[in-house]
């Protein structure tokens, strides 16, 4: 959802999709045990673009429910995007990034918060860091590469995103892209990977599939 805007177009274009997925996973952090739809769309015109993404989990335990908007531009020479994301989330029992201010409403709590977000792109390598204008800063860096479908990344945070609020390793992901092209127009994806966290010692299995 993040990378989806690296180049300018000459003309107003919408987009959309979705992503069914066996669970939500996010910068190394699990949000949730449930299988989950994320709806997507999009408006790109000459390097500006507005967007929206959710999450809506399809089991209540645990489950997380999230919509949030963003707003940026590209500068494709250089292939440099600058994006504001408005979070607005809701969540049963977890602490994150995007949950520092928020409300208490009967066992839930439901969060809203603003992220900058810096993702510079070089061939198949992309570079990207975000700060969230929370009450801790919180800060998340990360490195990937893709290749042939695979994409690797390599992320760290600081505060929410790790055990002991200090700058950490939160997310080491590898994940295969496959395409199915089942018209000359209409093409979905499948894929699949792991997601380590080493602050957390946690392993995640991910599974989806695009259309």
């Amino acid at each position: 959802m993040v990378f989806r805007n690296l180049y300018a177009q000459d003309k107003l274009q919408f987009s959309a999709g979705a992503d069914l997925v066996n669970h939500y996973v996010w910068r190394g952090i699990d949000y949730g045990y449930s299988p989950a739809i994320q709806p997507d769309v999009e408006l790109n015109y000459k390097g500006f673009y507005v967007g929206g993404w959710g999450t809506y989990a399809f089991l209540k335990s645990n489950a997380v429910y999230e919509f949030e908007y963003r707003v940026g531009y590209t500068f494709e020479k250089i292939g440099l995007s600058l994006q504001v994301i408005d979070y607005v989330y809701s969540t049963a029992t977890f602490d994150s990034p995007k949950t520092t201010h928020h409300v208490d409403q009967d066992e839930s709590s439901i969060g809203h918060s603003f992220e900058l977000g810096v993702i510079q792109r070089i061939k198949d390598f992309h570079f990207a860091g975000y700060i969230n204008f929370s009450e801790d800063n919180d800060i998340y860096v990360e490195v990937g590469y893709n290749y042939k479908g695979f994409e690797l990344i390599v992320g760290a945070g600081n505060h929410e995103y790790t055990l002991n609020d200090n700058f950490n390793l939160v997310n080491v992901s590898l994940t295969k892209t496959f395409d199915l092209k089942l018209t000359e127009k209409y093409s979905p994806s499948l894929f699949c990977g792991t997601v380590y966290n080493p602050d957390a010692s946690a392993v995640h299995l991910i599974f989806g599939v695009n259309f």
